[in-house]
């Protein structure tokens, strides 16, 4: 699937100017936004009720965007990861956690030294990010479910408030979220 230039234009001046956003995910409906832009994350925060000392998951557009967001040299553990991960289908999606650079917001990071980083091989996901990668000179973004903690995913379009600038699919999605591994134990989070 590829989407219109009638929907990316608008979406992606949205996230340009600085508003969070929505976009499918390989299982859910989540918000996006841009993870360099403060007035983003704390719009994403509030919007999401969320503890700020959780963190952000960050999708990619290719692997050269870790340069965006992780130190020029990671270990072996970490580069067999990304080797045997990445680009990852929606139906085996794998999130990384990496290290951040120290230049990283702590809005993005939460408590932690580390970033949760995925990137997709989902073809509309690889579409958006790839439009993002044009209109922003960086494929990174912040990508965190709809639902407010505790509550069910959102599967379908119709559950994207109103307000908020979307990309939608027809058919609703799996609701599977992404595992989640830490290459420097190798232990699976989620």
């Amino acid at each position: 699937m590829s989407w219109s230039q009638d929907a990316l234009s608008p979406w992606l001046a949205a996230l340009k100017a600085g508003q969070v956003c929505a976009a499918p995910a390989e299982g859910v409906y989540g918000y996006v936004a841009d993870p360099f832009n403060e007035k983003s994350l704390s719009a994403l925060l509030a919007l999401k009720k969320r503890d700020p000392s959780k963190g952000f998951i960050c999708l990619i557009a290719d692997n050269d965007d870790l340069a965006h967001l992780c130190p020029p040299s990671l270990s072996p553990a970490h580069q067999a990861a990304i080797e045997t991960s990445w680009p990852c289908p929606g139906n085996a999606a794998v999130t990384l956690r990496l290290p951040a650079k120290d230049t990283i917001s702590p809005l993005l990071l939460g408590n932690y030294p580390t970033l949760i980083v995925r990137h997709p091989a989902t073809p509309y996901m690889q579409d958006y990010l790839q439009a993002w990668k044009k209109t922003s000179g960086h494929g990174v973004l912040i990508s965190t479910s709809l639902n407010l903690s505790g509550e069910p995913p959102a599967l379908s379009a119709a559950q994207i408030p109103a307000d908020i600038p979307a990309l939608t699919l027809s058919a609703p999605l799996s609701g599977n979220p992404s595992r989640i591994l830490d290459p420097a134990t190798g232990q699976w989070i989620r």
